[in-house]
Parts: C-alpha cells; structure tokens; sequence
C-alpha cells in the first residue's frame, strides 16, 4: 500500500539497523529521499547502498554520535543541506540497558539520558524550525511501551515516560504550525536488543533464554508473535502521511495487547 509520501524529505536516526532501517526503507519505498545516521560508519554504509539502489531514491549518511551535545544540530543542519530542507523526523536513536535500580549504575543514568532523552530533544529542537519555516512537517518518536508500564527488571524505561511527555508538549506547540508530533510504542521487537533483554531476563528468572521466549509469548502476549521492526516501520510510514492529518500528540502502542491498563 502506498501512502502518498513521494517527494518528502525524511532525517532518519538510529538508520543502520532494526527499526530504523526498516522504516527508512518502508519510507524510501515511497519515494521518499533520506538521511540516515548512526555511529557505525561501516553497516551505515551498508545500509545506505541498500536502501538507494532498492528503491532509487537519494540516501545521504551521517556518521555521528547523538548523545554529544552540540552534535544532534550539526546533523540537522547536514541533512537538511543534503536533501534540501526536512518534512520528516524519525527519533530512533539511542536504547537504554536493562536492569533493576540496584543493577543500574550512575553512568548508565546519565548515558542514556544523553542519548535517548536528550537526543531526540536535541533533534527535535533543531528540526522545529526548518519545520516552521517550511510551513509544517512530521516528527514521529520511537519510544517503547516502558514509558506506560513500568517494570522493576527495567527502571530506564522512565526515560520513556519522559519522552511520551515530551511527545505531546511539542505537539500542542508544533499544531498551529502545521508540525505533528506522535510517538510509536513498540513492545518486544525482533531485534538485536529484544535479545539482549531476553539475556537479561532469562539468566534473572533461572531459565534458558529460549524457554523465557516461549513462555513470554505464552503468557504476556496474546496475538502469540512479537512485533517486527517492519510492523513499526508501517506504522511511521502512515502517520507521516496525509492519511494521518488529525492525529498528534498522541501514540501508537504496538505490542500485541501485552500491556495491562487501558489507553
């Protein structure tokens, strides 16, 4: 399905890999023209090749690592050069080690704020005006379902909360601009750090990592399949388009009903 998105211009972090990979390719698959950043120059090569001779569209790359400072507006500024202006902000970038209060140290607290907080803020913040110069745009946050249900065995998912609110401050500020602002909330997704959390979690319960995925599917997630990062990538590519006009300061849950709670 097409979602009309040819023509657009889309920054996309975190692009090397997983989720961003996946939705900088559903993106391209569109038309869409792309700057992708990482900090691993070599599957960022990769990834741009792939992405530009796959679908034609124009890939510029990024090598730049967010969590600095002073680097999230020179990588605005270097894409928006490259593409000529940006419609689209896909914040992927940045994740957050599992873990529990006593495992969790003061410098994985400050890192990840830098990075997955701070780095979509810096992002944002950057982008807002070339947006409203622009007469309006797309910021889509890939956040995770840790900012709406809490867990001992990951207490950095309260930097995800912070992000959901973050999410919608600037969506009432980007409105009367023509800027949407909306978060996706992944649950597990077939990825390299769904592995890493199944390590983490598998060794604190006593069991293999293969019996913790099975009976993680059993009993936590209802559809009875994780997410994919294509699943997520699908979802970006319908609320940056037209078709997803009203929708703002609001989220995307793509967990398959694991989480408890109601919306």
């Amino acid at each position: 399905m097409t979602r009309g998105l040819s023509g657009r211009r889309a920054l996309v972090t975190g692009g090397s890999a997983g989720i961003g990979f996946a939705t900088a390719d559903r993106l391209a698959s569109e038309g869409v023209s792309l700057a992708l950043v990482a900090r691993n120059e070599s599957r960022l090569s990769q990834a741009r090749a792939q992405i530009a001779e796959t679908h034609g569209v124009d890939v510029a790359q990024i090598v730049a690592d967010l969590s600095l400072p002073d680097t999230p507006g020179r990588v605005v500024e270097q894409a928006a050069d490259a593409l000529g202006g940006i419609d689209i902000l896909v914040n992927n970038a940045g994740s957050s080690p599992f873990g529990t209060l006593e495992a969790i140290t003061d410098s994985d607290w400050m890192s990840s704020i830098d990075l997955k907080l701070m780095g979509y803020v810096r992002c944002t913040r950057a982008v807002f005006g070339i947006m409203k110069e622009g007469g309006g745009g797309v910021i889509v946050n890939v956040v995770g379902m840790a900012g709406r249900s809490a867990s001992p065995a990951y207490v950095l998912g309260s930097l995800n909360a912070a992000l959901l609110h973050f999410t919608k401050s600037v969506a009432e500020l980007g409105g009367p601009h023509g800027i949407r602002v909306m978060a996706v909330n992944p649950g597990l997704t077939t990825t390299d750090r769904m592995e890493e959390a199944i390590e983490v979690w598998a060794k604190d319960a006593g069991m293999t990592n293969e019996e913790f995925r099975t009976a993680y599917l059993e009993e936590r997630v209802p559809v009875g399949r994780f997410t994919t990062p294509e699943d997520v990538a699908e979802a970006i590519a319908y609320l940056c388009s037209d078709a997803a006009s009203p929708v703002t300061g609001s989220a995307i849950q793509l967990d398959g009903a694991s989480a408890s709670g109601v919306f």
